[in-house]
């Protein structure tokens, strides 16, 4: 990241995973959620890029789905019978309590709102969501 020139933009994997952790409730994550909520000045700057070249983004084609993200601490690709081998290990996800679905309407009411923070945090940064 933030290698290629001007007029460029770029997935940025580090504003995926800070936002995640942050939202998660990872401790030591503000200072870096900074630089990402403004653009990822430290990434792209140095070369005089501006917060465009940020394409902002908390989830992807080939990963978790918001609400994924949401209700699994582990990913769970078993029916594809590549032995959970495909996507990434380190998915930055939280379950609350309880893997996957549930009927417990405080626990669908928190995951909610986690969505509602995470697609507001992405809609309110500098950069492309």
């Amino acid at each position: 990241m933030g290698k290629f020139p001007p007029l460029w933009a770029e997935w940025n994997g580090r504003y995926r995973d800070v936002v995640r952790r942050y939202w998660k409730g990872d401790d030591g994550q503000l200072q870096e959620l900074g630089y990402r909520l403004t653009g990822s000045s430290d990434l792209y700057q140095r070369d005089g890029r501006h917060p465009t070249a940020s394409i902002n983004f908390v989830t992807a084609h080939d990963g978790f789905t918001l609400r994924d993200l949401v209700s699994y601490s582990s990913k769970h690709n078993d029916a594809n019978l590549e032995n959970n081998n495909d996507g990434a290990n380190d998915n930055h996800s939280e379950n609350y309590g309880v893997e996957g679905d549930t009927d417990d309407p405080g626990l669908n009411a928190l995951r909610d709102r986690q969505e509602r923070n995470l697609l507001t945090t992405l809609l309110l940064s500098q950069g492309f969501p």
